[in-house]
């Protein structure tokens, strides 16, 4: 047993925590969803993000001149004359955003907001709800073994009086994008639809559906369920157990067929620290069973590193291209509100050592050879399937393949403009009053085989893919079905 003195350590101990932990939770902000800013606190906030946007964007002049968008941003700033919450500033912000036309440009939530979310429970529909182009399907029931109240298949036009397409025309605006793509607002409405009411309407704790089913225009009602998140879909279809996967390079592969002759490469996305391993470790296979027809999966791949996007292409062109990127900026502008210059300096000292730097004037531009590997080159034939989730690295390793004749595209329009796109590194800027935080690009970024008419579009596929309920309830991948034909023709 504990002598006297000892327990009495202990007992002290013990209350000396206790009465930290007290303090601690008493310094805690509890996050107030419903609080409210001042026009004035807004129109602030709008005003720095107006500066910093307007110094360093690299899409000014792309899509608009200047002027068009300090237009945008008085108007917005002058239309300030409400008190908002921080979900309903934000809300408008993004929108805003929208005139930019650029995927990487992004308004976030604040810290606090964030934090508390992630412990708020949220009401959900008892069902899958997805998008077909502007029209609202039941997938299914979450409980598919009790709920009887509405079929897969059928369609709802209004939610708890709001319409359907209506709302979606609404919530597209939210999801940022380049160009004039609509493909990917498409995808992530459709996929996310149930996420995108929450952010803009929330549900109640009854939810009143008006459906048609049999050309009859009929009400339900149901109850919904609280939790932190929606369940995940259970309609996709599971990954592959026999494919080979390389956790820190995002990728994943296996021979089709017992013969070798088709290889499937999912490249999940171009971060990750592992990717020269692993590729050399592929293309040396590929070289060894002299494989014919290699898949590569760019689907929802929304980008990262341009070093390894760099690497995959050097082992599937055919010859030498260029990449140009610039930026307006020598350092990042409100020095204030942003954060630290380091990913900024990082990104010109990759250029400093990977590219050919034209000094003109107030913009850097940086050349990029991109020259093919003679080890393990492989010259077989590629497809490569793509859709709305495409973004950013990804376009660039897609729109290469594309304009040099490399591949076959099977599947979507990109979620990323064929021309190029802003990116490489991006400045964060906090907004002082509501915390909201502002993304924008330091780097233009192009895409120099690009020859087409319009800039505002993705890269097309050669065989175009649409989706179907059907498909999604039997899990069928139909892109990969095309490939398939296309190969054993």
């Amino acid at each position: 047993m504990l002598n006297k003195g000892i327990k009495n350590i202990y007992f002290a101990s013990f209350f000396v925590a206790l009465l930290m932990l007290c303090r601690i939770g008493q310094g805690q902000k509890i996050y107030d969803f419903n609080k409210k800013y001042g026009p004035e606190q807004l129109k602030a906030d709008a005003t720095i993000a107006k500066k910093a946007i307007l110094q360093m964007h690299p899409v000014i002049g792309i899509y608009e001149p200047k002027k068009y968008f300090e237009k945008k941003f008085d108007e917005f700033i002058g239309s300030l004359n409400d008190s908002l919450t921080e979900k309903q500033f934000r809300v408008k912000l993004k929108i805003l955003m929208q005139n930019f036309r650029c995927g990487h440009t992004d308004v976030v939530y604040s810290s606090g907001y964030l934090k508390a979310s992630k412990k708020r429970r949220y009401n959900f529909p008892g069902y899958y709800l997805m998008p077909f182009n502007d029209t609202v399907k039941v997938l299914a029931g979450l409980n598919k073994k009790k709920d009887t109240l509405l079929k897969a298949g059928t369609v709802i036009t209004k939610i708890n009086g709001v319409k359907t397409d209506s709302f979606l025309t609404y919530a597209r605006n939210l999801i940022t994008s380049d160009g004039y793509i609509p493909e990917s607002k498409l995808l992530y409405s459709r996929i996310g639809f149930n996420s995108y009411y929450i952010n803009v309407l929330n549900y109640p704790d009854t939810i009143c559906y008006e459906c048609r089913i049999d050309g009859k225009e009929i009400v339900k009602k149901s109850a919904t369920f609280k939790a932190l998140t929606f369940p995940d879909l259970k309609f996709m279809k599971k990954d592959d157990s026999t494919f080979i996967k390389y956790k820190k390079a995002a990728m994943s592969f296996k021979f089709m067929d017992a013969e070798h002759k088709t290889m499937r490469l999912n490249i999940f996305r171009f971060s990750g620290s592992k990717f020269s391993k692993a590729y050399r470790k592929i293309f040396r296979e590929l070289k060894k069973n002299k494989t014919e027809n290699l898949i590569i999966d760019l689907r929802g791949n929304g980008g990262g590193s341009l070093a390894n996007a760099y690497k995959l292409l050097k082992y599937i062109l055919n010859k030498q291209v260029t990449q140009t990127s610039y930026t307006l900026i020598k350092k990042y502008p409100e020095k204030k509100y942003r954060s630290s210059n380091f990913p900024f300096r990082m990104a010109k000292l990759f250029y400093k050592m990977a590219a050919h730097k034209i000094p003109a004037h107030d913009t850097d531009k940086y050349i990029v050879k991109i020259k093919p590997y003679k080890k393990h080159h492989y010259n077989g034939k590629i497809y490569v399937l793509i859709d709305g989730g495409s973004f950013s690295a990804s376009c660039l390793v897609a729109e290469y393949l594309k304009e040099t004749g490399r591949a076959t595209f099977v599947g979507r329009e990109t979620g990323g403009t064929a021309s190029g796109c802003n990116a490489v590194t991006t400045a964060l800027y906090k907004l002082p009053n509501t915390g909201l935080k502002v993304r924008v690009p330091a780097f233009r970024l192009m895409h120099d085989v690009y020859n087409g008419a319009n800039p505002g579009r993705g890269i097309f596929p050669d065989y175009e893919i649409t989706p179907t309920l059907h498909s999604f309830i039997k899990r069928e991948d139909l892109e990969m079905k095309k490939v398939n034909e296309l190969i054993n023709k």
